[in-house]
């Protein structure tokens, strides 16, 4: 086997693990970066004209939490700073 070979099998197992690790199976899909700004994990600005966007986090071992539904030219806060935020984005309404 080349090194080259075991260093990419080892990338690749590595990404699995790391992706084991952090739990993000209950978070929503991410939407079009250019619709909301200012994402961070406590809001986002939604500049997108006729379309709601919410803020979320999704949090180890338990269900996203989501913020207000936010018209264009409005901030979807959360109701708290929760803790084990292992990613946070938004979503658009459909």
């Amino acid at each position: 086997m080349s090194i080259r070979k075991l260093l990419a099998g080892s990338t690749a197992a590595a990404a699995l693990l790391i992706g084991a690790a952090v739990d993000t199976t209950g978070a929503p899909e991410v939407a079009a970066v250019e619709c909301v700004q200012n994402v961070s994990k406590w809001q986002a600005y939604n500049k997108c004209a006729g379309v709601p966007a919410r803020h979320w986090d999704a949090i180890k071992n338990s269900t996203p939490k989501y913020g207000n539904w936010a018209k264009a030219g409005n901030w979807s806060v959360q109701a708290a700073c929760w803790p084990n935020v292992v990613s946070y984005g938004y979503s658009l309404a459909a």
